[in-house]
């Protein structure tokens, strides 16, 4: 049986950073269900691809430059929001870095290419059974099943994550959303990234981004609720605007979390440890991750490299300024949610762009 120090469940911004920065002495094994090492292209990956500036504040802060290959156009310098609650529509200028998703995560996998780090993709973690000194974790990759070793399991595989969900049963659940996205052909020629305020659709929001050629087509809706046929319902509101979202090329899905308090983030425990949106980092106003995501696996990792046996204390004393960055956007969330405060704001025009076309 193969034996690691760490096993890394999830290869996205999380455990990607998690593992480039950890110490080269640790053995580390990173598994991911997306098959990372294979071409074509071909994994839709559900997120709208946009660097917001609190991602490029963290890459920044890595001192990491994005390649121009992962980028796609355009690049927008605005947002549109569409408020079918209150029949109003404004603009504000946002620069978000607009990026193939996939590309991006590959680029982020290759910065951790050093001899202690073995990945294996197309494999999903199936369990992991408690020993005195660590973990036998249950693995399976071309529909074979095997075991390996482990003294640490980290939980970077996001809102839906199995780490979590099977060895961390007594920890608070945030408020799951269900996000579907579509692609489809860009007839228009849409140059701008749009949100969409609906509560008919959902308390939360939905967007549409440009992507080269395409669109994507997106929204977030509470689990539970009629998420197919709601999702249906807000793309022919849109058709109303001009949107043609009737042919779609491709579809996905996920879950979103979000976060509500302080107890809704679940750092884990000494030796089963989350990172990323499986441990509740992502905002609960825009749903942003990827910051969160590269943070939280940077704070994990420089508490393990610093005090292997003090880590779990130095990790949660690290993230607190993200718990406390979630806690100011919460904050925010009545004055983007509530439908009466948003057409005050939209009303009195404040920080909307005139733009002239």
């Amino acid at each position: 049986m193969d034996r690691y120090d760490i096993i890394v469940v999830g290869s996205g911004p999380a455990g990607a950073t998690f593992t480039r920065i950890l110490n080269e002495n640790n053995r580390v094994l990173m598994v991911d269900r997306r098959p990372l090492d294979k071409k074509p292209l071909n994994v839709i990956k559900n997120c709208g691809g946009l660097i917001a500036p609190d991602a490029q504040k963290a890459l920044a802060g890595f001192g990491l430059s994005l390649p121009v290959d992962i980028l796609v156009t355009p690049q927008t310098f605005a947002v549109e929001t569409l408020d079918f609650d209150n029949n109003m529509i404004r603009s504000y200028q946002r620069h978000y870095v607009n990026v193939d998703r996939e590309l991006f995560d590959r680029w982020l996998l290759s910065l951790c290419d050093t001899q202690n780090v073995q990945k294996s993709f197309s494999t999903h973690f199936i369990g992991a059974k408690k020993t005195k000194d660590g973990y036998i974790v249950t693995l399976k990759k071309e529909n074979k099943r095997y075991e390996v070793f482990t003294s640490m399991i980290v939980g970077a595989d996001g809102a839906n994550s199995k780490v979590k969900k099977d060895l961390m049963q007594k920890e608070n659940k945030p408020e799951k959303y269900v996000s579907i996205q579509e692609w489809f052909e860009n007839k228009t020629e849409l140059n701008r990234y749009v949100a969409i305020f609906d509560n008919e659709i959902s308390d939360f929001y939905s967007w549409v981004i440009p992507k080269g050629q395409y669109i994507i087509f997106g929204s977030a809706i509470k689990e539970n609720e009629n998420v197919h046929k709601l999702h249906q319902l807000q793309k022919e509101k849109l058709a109303r605007y001009g949107y043609d979202l009737s042919a779609p090329v491709k579809r996905s899905g996920s879950y979103i979390l979000r976060p509500k308090s302080f107890k809704d983030i679940s750092l884990g425990t000494k030796d089963v440890v989350l990172i990323g949106e499986a441990a509740g980092f992502i905002s609960p106003t825009s749903a942003e991750g990827i910051s969160y995501a590269m943070i939280s696996g940077a704070q994990l990792a420089q508490a393990l490299n610093k005090d292997m046996q003090n880590f779990a204390s130095l990790y949660r004393k690290n993230s607190t300024s993200l718990r406390c960055n979630i806690i100011k956007k919460m904050l925010k969330y009545p004055f983007m949610y509530n439908r009466f405060i948003r057409k005050i704001i939209f009303k009195a025009n404040i920080g909307t762009l005139d733009i002239k076309t």
